[in-house]
């Protein structure tokens, strides 16, 4: 039996042990930072996963400056931080928050990706907000910041704004005008999806979410309901739960489309 030379042996080595790299791209909320998704991130790359947490256009800078930004600029974004985790990642997925769930959905539905994690992401919201908000923009730009929507006093203590307290009126609006689209979007995703919910969610109403499962295209799809946090899961009582089926999805599934490839 020939033995194998010291370059064959190395390339045979690498060959064996070079896993293919696994990316997520994190999205953080309207009004957000990539403070929201932070601890997600250090948990993922734990795992082993390449991540990159984006700061949505407009976001970690004085409220007024978003006032004329919105839907589009946000997807671009989107899409451009993808198309640049692809070059370092054969495996990508879409982690986003609220807004940034939205937009995972979205960009889910015309590029490819390997999967997507959306946490209470919006699709109708409450009744009669849209006109709501449609009519407080033409009074004013900006309306005071409440508090996070967040249960855990103490994560309420550990994240506070440092730039929002105001919101502008503008971008909320172009979500809310977006949404009817997004919602006939949803049959035409075809790739693993895990969906979060909050039953005590003040922001995006459970009902929501489970829209979203019911109306996305994907075969392989997953309702997660959270019972004991508020709309800002991934900081809440329940964040440790949140990171590690988030973790246990992406490693999942991103297994399962290697093996296919093997295959």
């Amino acid at each position: 039996m020939k033995a194998m030379s010291t370059t064959e042996s190395l390339q045979s080595h690498t060959h064996v042990l070079r896993q293919p790299a696994i990316g997520a791209l994190l999205i953080h909320g309207l009004n957000g930072t990539q403070e929201e998704m932070a601890e997600m991130e250090t948990f993922l790359q734990a795992k082993g996963l390449i991540t990159e947490n984006i700061l949505l256009p407009g976001h970690g800078v004085p409220a007024r400056e978003m006032a004329s930004l919105g839907w589009e600029d946000w997807a671009d974004a989107v899409r451009h931080a993808l198309r640049l985790l692809k070059q370092r990642c054969e495996y990508v997925f879409l982690v986003g928050h609220s807004l940034g769930g939205a937009l995972a959905l979205h960009v889910a539905a015309h590029e490819e990706v390997t999967g997507i994690v959306t946490m209470c992401a919006p699709l109708h919201m409450y009744p009669g907000l849209k006109r709501l908000v449609g009519i407080v923009r033409r009074i004013t730009p900006l309306l005071p910041m409440l508090h996070d929507d967040v249960r855990d006093p103490g994560a309420r203590r550990r994240y506070k704004r440092n730039v929002y307290r105001l919101a502008p009126v503008a971008p909320v609006y172009s979500m809310l005008q977006f949404l009817p689209q997004l919602r006939e979007e949803l049959p035409g995703i075809t790739v693993p999806a895990l969906i979060m919910i909050a039953t005590n969610d003040h922001v995006v109403p459970a009902r929501d979410g489970r829209e979203i499962y019911r109306l996305i295209g994907s075969h392989e799809k997953h309702l997660l309901t959270f019972h004991h946090s508020y709309h800002m899961i991934m900081m809440d009582h329940e964040r440790e739960e949140v990171f590690a089926k988030t973790s246990a999805f992406i490693l999942r599934h991103a297994g399962k489309v290697q093996s296919h490839s093997r295959g």
